[in-house]
């Protein structure tokens, strides 16, 4: 996948897609790069749980449903594919969830969610 930045506050996340070797900054410090499950939270509220059918990817995350408040939320989901990927973003009056069409030529290898307090999760796509 593409990296993923974020600021120093939490309120800018960027994706790099190709490139790097140089410092990306936000308001004059260090942009750092997203790991996806190296926060201690709740797996069963944050993993993202993936349905393949056909050329249609569903997405839910975690096996028990994650809250949808405005002090935390899900903020996006995003599909990895082998050509490139699609994003959904949520607010906290939408459920957890994305559908996503993978076009013929194209799979899916990885969904990722940002979760506003708990950081990025992400789940292989076998």
């Amino acid at each position: 996948m593409s990296r993923l930045l974020i600021s120093d506050d939490r309120k800018a996340i960027i994706m790099l897609i190709s490139g790097g070797g140089v410092e990306i900054s936000c308001n004059g410090k260090p942009m750092n790069f997203l790991t996806a499950n190296t926060t201690d939270a709740a797996q069963e509220k944050h993993v993202p749980q993936v349905t393949v059918d056909s050329k249609k990817v569903s997405v839910q995350v975690g096996s028990v449903a994650h809250p949808m408040t405005e002090a935390h939320l899900i903020q996006w989901i995003y599909l990895q594919t082998k050509r490139g990927g699609q994003y959904v973003h949520l607010t906290a009056n939408d459920k957890p969830v994305a559908e996503f069409i993978v076009a013929d030529d194209d799979e899916p290898i990885a969904a990722y969610e940002y979760c506003n307090l708990h950081g990025l999760w992400k789940a292989d796509i076998t």
